[in-house]
């Protein structure tokens, strides 16, 4: 293991890495602290050489490192970018460079997929595969001080050397189950810059906001109005409005400019009235977007729908323990509900391998051509038509 800062040492270890290695194990070690954007303080690189590991950790925090060599590696498609939870470290480099690694496997992914569990962490799948348990003693740490110490390094240097034997014994796994095309139709995800765009959904449920809160639609466009101001400044969604005060906000629910400007919304004094304008612009476009709800659709026919998506919801539980793998990795709810109404033809669960397992029978169950029912061996499937 060598930890430097020197960007000739990224080049030899690049240029190494690209004539023995078809794959390289990538970690980085980052803090998020006052900034949208999370702020790289380490790379990780590891790989092996006939058999040997080698393992590059590069300080990028107080010295300019020239990261070509490097971004030329993230653009080989012949070599695999091993990551272990990806998404943080591809929306580094996507920052950074403009740019997303091509040919990704993440060992998340590959565990589902594989049948250990859904996001299991990287320290379990090290213990799984190789009966290793790691000290995640400097999980939290703040990797912005120096000088780190040679625990703090060899943590770091941990977090790449194992990943190359967790990658090699999920390949073989997924090789034995034939599930290498499930691995790769996730895995291309992560390579899409529209997978980096926010999920208004992910935020609203970290939100604390009871059942009973009304108007729950409006903490949505409040929540993408702040996400907007945030990335722009590059500062923490909390900088600019607190949960707390969000969720207040929605429940008062000011009718004019004057209420909106006397309730204490922006976190900081900075944020003028032009912000408050189009905070009002926001209420009342949610308002007059309530007064055209239709109505009119049957109450029968609603319960109708209901019943559909819990026969689907059943179907895909069923799914999920016949292949073992999270119910998540097959259908989303989102899938399920455009199923139903037939509002897309790209529902993801419709294609790919993900039609064989599931999307066909959903399908059929939908239109009334198969049934559940109860037998000795429990839920199965019959048709009827």
């Amino acid at each position: 293991m060598k930890f430097t800062s020197s960007s000739e040492e990224l080049k030899l270890f690049c240029d190494e890495l690209i004539q023995y290695s078809d794959y390289v194990a990538i970690d980085t070690e980052f803090v998020r602290i006052n900034t949208y954007y999370p702020k790289l303080c380490l790379l990780q690189l590891a790989f092996k050489k006939q058999k040997i590991k080698k393992i590059l950790i590069i300080d990028v925090f107080e010295k300019k490192i020239e990261f070509k060599p490097f971004i030329n590696l993230l653009k080989n498609n012949k070599i695999t970018k091993v990551f272990h939870a990806g998404r943080q470290d591809c929306e580094i480099f996507l920052n950074l460079f403009n740019l997303l690694p091509k040919n990704i496997f993440d060992t998340q992914i590959g565990a589902m997929v594989c049948g250990i569990g859904d996001q299991e962490s990287y320290e379990s799948l090290v213990f799984y595969f190789l009966k290793i348990k790691l000290d995640k003693s400097f999980q939290f740490t703040d990797w912005s001080k120096r000088p780190l110490s040679k625990l703090q390094i060899d943590y770091a240097s941990n977090d790449v050397n194992y990943l190359c034997d967790v990658y090699e014994h999920q390949k073989k796994l997924l090789d034995k189950l034939n599930r290498n095309e499930w691995t790769t139709e996730e895995n291309n995800k992560l390579s899409q810059k529209e997978t980096y765009n926010y999920n208004l959904s992910s935020i609203f449920k970290k939100i604390k906001v009871n059942k009973s809160t009304k108007n729950k639609d409006l903490i949505f466009d409040l929540i993408d109005f702040r996400e907007k101001i945030a990335k722009k400044l590059n500062i923490p969604r909390n900088h600019v409005i607190k949960d707390s005060k969000l969720v207040n906000f929605v429940k008062q629910l000011p009718e004019n400019f004057d209420e909106i400007e006397e309730i204490s919304l922006f976190s900081k004094n900075e944020f003028n009235d032009l912000y408050y304008k189009k905070v009002f612009t926001i209420i009342k476009n949610f308002t007059l977007k309530i007064e055209k709800i239709d109505n009119s659709v049957p109450k029968a026919i609603n319960e109708k729908l209901l019943d559909i998506i819990n026969l689907l919801k059943i179907l895909l539980k069923m799914k999920s323990a016949k292949y073992a793998v999270p119910t998540r990795l097959i259908a989303s709810n989102q899938d399920l509900e455009d199923l139903i109404l037939e509002k897309s033809n790209n529902i993801p669960a419709l294609k790919g391998w993900r039609w064989d397992v599931f999307g066909e029978d959903a399908i059929k169950l939908r239109n009334g051509e198969i049934a559940i029912y109860r037998s000795k061996k429990g839920l199965e499937l019959m048709n009827i038509t």
